[in-house]
């Protein structure tokens, strides 16, 4: 039940910030843009998962459109922020491999892929580190959301790259569960902390160069 709760409240709160955002949308920062359209694709994917559920569909295929956009979004957002040459070939390298991956084992692209999430959410784990050590000694943007990125993509790396050994246990589902619904909880306080960045910084109308 609460399970359930929780996923309605996440799929409402990914809409609402995709509308705030985009509010603001124009005078602001480029890593602004970036990061509102990114909330546009989350919300699409969001609500076309609750399509699919309510039809009682497979949804499973959507996977790969979602952490794959997810990295690339993500990616964009702190290049804009870190303005590094050397994660434009990192994004590249990233993306080779999961294509490589897919020729190779196509049934992947209906399943869960743990090295898929694993590895760009190691990448973007990696970007929000850096800008963490930088806003210590210099210019300090969207705090909210790098802590965001740093709690939910770090602890999900864990979740996510044992998926696979934490169902060769054959644990009891209810354990499963819980584990799964941790993943989630986590996933709400970082879309708290969206919420809280736009509420503390953007809710009024100025601009952020």
């Amino acid at each position: 039940m609460i399970y359930t709760v929780l996923n309605y409240i996440v799929s409402i709160l990914s809409v609402v910030l995709a509308v705030v955002y985009m509010l603001r949308f124009s005078g602001n920062s480029k890593p602004y843009k970036i990061f509102s359209v990114y909330l546009v694709f989350i919300a699409l994917i969001q609500i076309t998962l609750w399509v699919y559920a309510l039809q009682k569909l497979n949804n499973l295929f959507l996977f790969p459109y979602y952490f794959i956009g997810q990295f690339l979004f993500v990616s964009a957002f702190y290049f804009s922020l870190l303005r590094k040459k050397w994660m434009l070939p990192v994004t590249l390298v990233v993306l080779a491999s999961l294509v490589f991956q897919y020729i190779c084992y196509p049934e992947t692209t209906k399943d869960f892929n743990a090295y898929g999430v694993s590895i760009t959410q190691s990448v973007v784990a990696f970007y929000a580190l850096l800008y963490y050590y930088r806003s210590l000694v210099g210019e300090a943007r969207f705090l909210y959301i790098n802590a965001g990125v740093l709690l939910y993509f770090t602890t999900s790396i864990l979740f996510f790259s044992s998926s696979d050994w934490i169902t060769s246990l054959n644990l009891p589902d209810t354990i499963e569960n819980n584990l799964d619904s941790v993943n989630d909880i986590l996933y709400f306080i970082f879309i708290l902390l969206i919420l809280v960045e736009w509420f503390k910084n953007y809710r009024t109308k100025k601009t952020h160069n």
